[in-house]
């Protein structure tokens, strides 16, 4: 069941012309914020493999899971003898076994017809579940169905492993069969979502699915379930079974039979297709016992779906007259605008933060989006909806909070220093996780401004120094602006983001593209006159410090920093680097380093040689030795 609607994603990848991904429709913010699905339709066609049910007829692991799988590996796949020889007798082992005797490492026997595709031997429906209510789901007498009714009746596993998992069905049984029934589908399908996620509805896999129906990012695009970093739809198990429903029906519609629609929500679609090429035969049952056909767990999945429905229709019948559901989860929902936390919604109904937060599960940071074409609707405990919305836009007004992009090389750092906050308050206003980026264009909640305050620019103290190539660019049509680089950032995202090229932006900074960018580093860029760029944090010039390389301000402030003096001294006759460096105390590697020579090779007289004077020397001696300073 890992690979539930996460073939959606290999098959985008791996399809011919017609693939989905060719052009994937992008996920628009504002339909991510909203509770309306978007649906891909060229999706759902592409899974249904042409016209769709509507177009017919319109109208992770969890600890019970992770029992309930090591409990199978025991009765579906008992364990070898380990004393016997996995080699049928007939076959002759390949080990020799004396040096002096020659062995034969072919039997030569024909190979197993277990390859070819059979019926499997038909089962005689035991005597003992002739009055029981069946599934609305296709039933087969298969053996593997017998056996999980045995293990749910008999084996005490099976009816702990049942027990706990038909408990939490109630919680959401009544919606999820609601939804089936609207779409014309088997409402046994409900027990599909027992498989997948325990009816866990916030469950995760280790492959990226995600809740209730273990959606992936790519499953869940494809089937109107946004995913930001505001809402991840998967959450929301009244939006995740509508998408889940959807693709039953489509997959149904490609294949024909349910059964070959549950296994290929658990295996992947396009894997089943595949399958049924290859052993040219459509019927689940006689796949499931085919060898090397299905994976084993996709033989197990459907039988117990319907042995499972069977149990849960006939409660007394095995043993579990007395077995109480959970309490179905009940809401009332009530429109809230952008911004609003969670906790101003419950202040607002008077009724506990954590209670609102569990019926909102796919709100990530506990707070509707920060952008909405329309109010988000937000679940609440049933009965409070009248109070919450006559008392919301009061409770709201004592949190006042507006939206702020953030511009292109801006840090939450910069976002608050600008608005006159803490980053502290930014990450809690914003949910933001521990090491989550946020990058240009992201929208953010910002406490409102104050009237008379402004969110311009601040007034810099002390100038920003940028270093620059020692070669001078000039343009009269062109003003310079200079960016300074964040972890992370590329020559060509830079370029894009001030609409220059990324070989002049190469060009103007000396930059190798192949080299990775470092934070800190500052880019000079040649943009027009009258460019707005109020999308990208940027100084204009008369806002920085510019120095050349190689300039007499450059190696002042070098000199400052590393304590030394620079200077030059023209050598003798005969003398070397290292000669000259040890009169003024500077190592031979120094001196090689700054003067780009090896430090033995005889220098011309006349020859310039740079000195990097040691601060002790610098301050004993007033004057630099004899020779025009550089630069």
């Amino acid at each position: 069941m890992r690979a539930t609607c996460r073939t959606i994603a290999l098959v985008l990848l791996t399809s011919s012309a017609t693939s989905l991904a060719a052009k994937p429709k992008p996920i628009v913010p504002e339909s991510a914020s909203g509770t309306t699905r978007v649906v891909d339709e060229r999706a759902r066609r592409h899974v249904a493999a042409g016209t769709l049910r509507d177009d017919l007829s319109a109208p992770a692991e969890t600890p019970e899971l992770t029992a309930l799988h090591a409990a199978e590996r025991e009765v579906f796949l008992p364990a070898l003898d380990p004393n016997r020889s996995s080699l049928p007798p007939s076959v002759h082992s390949p080990v020799r076994t004396d040096d002096n005797v020659p062995t034969i490492d072919d039997s030569g026997l024909p190979a197993s017809a277990a390859t070819t595709p059979s019926a499997p031997p038909p089962v005689t429906r035991p005597d003992w579940t002739a009055k029981l209510v069946l599934s609305d789901l296709p039933v087969r007498w298969d053996a593997r169905l017998v056996r999980y009714l045995e293990f749910f009746k008999n084996d005490p596993r099976g009816r702990n492993t049942f027990s706990v998992l038909y408990k939490r069905s109630g919680r959401y049984r009544n919606q999820i069969q609601s939804i089936l029934r609207k779409k014309g589908l088997p409402t046994d399908l409900l027990f599909l979502a027992m498989m997948e996620s325990g009816f866990h509805n916030t469950a995760r896999s280790a492959a990226g699915a995600v809740g209730m129906w273990q959606f992936t990012p790519a499953a869940a695009h494809s089937y109107g379930l946004p995913i930001d970093r505001w809402v991840d739809q998967r959450l929301n198990f009244t939006q995740a079974t509508e998408a889940a429903v959807d693709y039953l029906a489509d997959l149904n519609q490609r294949f024909g039979t349910w059964e070959l629609a549950m296994a290929s929500y658990d295996m992947g679609y396009g894997a089943m297709t595949a399958v049924i090429k290859r052993y040219n035969c459509n019927d689940y049952w006689t796949l499931s016992h085919t060898e090397s056909a299905l994976p084993w767990e996709a033989t197990l999945y459907v039988p117990k779906i319907v042995a499972v429905a069977i149990v849960s229709r006939n409660l007394e019948a095995f043993g579990y007259k007395d077995l109480a559901t959970d309490t179905p989860i009940e809401f009332d929902e009530i429109s809230a605008p952008a911004g609003t936390s969670l906790a101003t919604v419950a202040q607002a109904a008077g009724v506990p933060a954590q209670e609102v937060v569990a019926l909102n599960t796919e709100l990530r940071a506990q707070r509707t989006p920060p952008v909405l074409t329309k109010p988000y609707m937000v679940k609440i405990p049933k009965g409070h909806a009248k109070a919450c919305e006559e008392k919301l836009a009061s409770v709201r007004a004592k949190e006042p909070v507006e939206t702020y992009t953030v511009r292109f090389g801006e840090t939450l750092d910069n976002v608050a220093e600008e608005r006159g906050t803490t980053t502290a308050k930014l990450i809690a206003l914003n949910g933001i996780a521990r090491g989550e980026s946020v990058s240009g264009g992201s929208v953010l909640l910002v406490p409102k401004a104050k009237e008379g305050t402004t969110s311009d620019k601040l007034e810099l103290t002390e100038r920003p120094r940028m270093v620059v190539p020692s070669r001078e660019f000039r343009f009269d049509d062109k003003r310079r602006v200079f960016y300074r680089v964040l972890t992370g950032d590329t020559l060509d995202a830079i370029a894009k983001a001030f609409d220059v090229s990324t070989n002049d932006l190469r060009k103007w900074n000396e930059i190798d593209p192949a080299a990775r960018l470092f934070d800190g580093m500052s880019m000079q860029v040649f943009v027009g006159k009258d460019d707005e760029l109020s999308d990208v944090r940027y100084l204009e010039e008369g806002e920085v410090h510019v120095v050349g390389i190689g300039s007499d301000a450059f190696f002042a402030k070098l000199e400052k920093e590393k304590g030394f003096r620079r200077a030059v001294v023209v050598a003798k006759q005969g003398e070397t680097l290292e000669s000259i460096g040890k009169r003024y105390g500077v190592t031979p590697k120094i001196m090689e380093r700054v003067n780009q020579k090896s430090r033995k090779d005889a220098l011309a007289a006349g020859t310039k040689v740079i000195v990097y004077l040691p601060a002790a020397k610098a301050t004993a001696n007033a004057k630099p030795p004899a020779g025009p300073r550089a630069h």
